[in-house]
């Protein structure tokens, strides 16, 4: 099952929420589970999709250099990046908890 997953093409796991939501947990563990930033982190909910794109393929290419962000952003495809800019742009940004 497991074989299956990953020989599944991109477009169809596209339709899965779950498979998206899984991707940007990855951006969730740095910059919130809420994606508000803090400690220097931005806050990236809500941004535009366009602009997260554009970011993140340029931390994968070595255009924006970036230790961590430059290692995550190769570890997905452009498409996969492409989803997961889209999943966090449609959240709603929420306030930083008092006191972060």
């Amino acid at each position: 099952m497991l074989a299956a997953m990953f020989l599944r093409p991109i477009t169809a796991l596209a339709q899965d929420p779950a498979y998206v939501r899984g991707m940007a947990a990855t951006c969730t563990a740095c910059h919130g589970a809420e994606s508000y930033g803090h400690a220097g982190i931005p806050g990236i909910a809500g941004r535009d999709k366009g602009d997260l794109l554009q970011q993140l393929k340029d931390y994968k290419s070595g255009v924006r250099p970036a230790t961590v962000m430059q290692q995550l952003a190769n570890g997905f495809s452009v498409e996969q990046l492409g989803l997961i800019a889209g999943y966090i742009a449609a959240l709603k940004p929420v306030p930083a908890p008092i006191g972060r």
